[in-house]
């Protein structure tokens, strides 16, 4: 193996975002946040989101990456025919995280999750959306830990119109979800 001096999603998670081990679904209905199965213009997003919160002390941590399409199902019955409120807004294919095009960013603080957006965590918020955007990622107005790549639709990526430049990583995981 020769290094040839880039740094890749592999190794940013390794160095950056690996403080909580990555999530590797168990099914196809856990949640995981193994950025590897992101395509590689969002994982570079995100890393880069990442590196810039952690260096101004934000603590965020990737929550959740790509989801397979059981998952989504789960979450979108949640608040219609399961029990709390509803999450998403998205059906399954909907959402760009079976597209391996979106993340969910949470604070991490004192070894749990908060998605609580009031006083000081309302800066923290404006930032994470702030940094994602220069990145290349676009936030939801109604969902705030979410950011997905600006540029395309549900209904392109529902037709089979997908971002260029996809790798081995990326594409067989994808595929993998579509072949059910």
């Amino acid at each position: 193996m020769v290094s040839d001096g880039v740094v890749g999603g592999f190794t940013w998670t390794k160095l950056y975002i690996a403080t909580e081990k990555p999530r590797v679904a168990s099914s196809r209905k856990d949640r995981h946040n193994n950025i590897e199965h992101l395509h590689p213009t969002v994982r570079t997003a995100v890393v880069k989101t990442f590196v810039q919160l952690r260096a101004q002390g934000i603590p965020f941590r990737i929550f959740e990456a790509f989801r397979y399409s059981e998952r989504q199902a789960d979450l979108y019955a949640q608040g219609r025919t399961k029990p709390g409120n509803i999450v998403t807004y998205a059906k399954p294919w909907s959402s760009y995280h079976q597209y391996g095009l979106a993340v969910d960013f949470v604070l991490y603080i004192n070894d749990s999750w908060s998605w609580d957006t009031s006083g000081s965590k309302a800066g923290w918020w404006k930032k994470l959306h702030e940094i994602g955007q220069a990145e290349g990622l676009m936030r939801l107005d109604f969902e705030t830990p979410h950011l997905q790549l600006a540029g395309t639709s549900s209904s392109a990526l529902r037709q089979g119109v997908y971002p260029p430049n996809g790798d081995r990583s990326w594409f067989d995981n994808f595929m993998s979800a579509r072949n059910v």
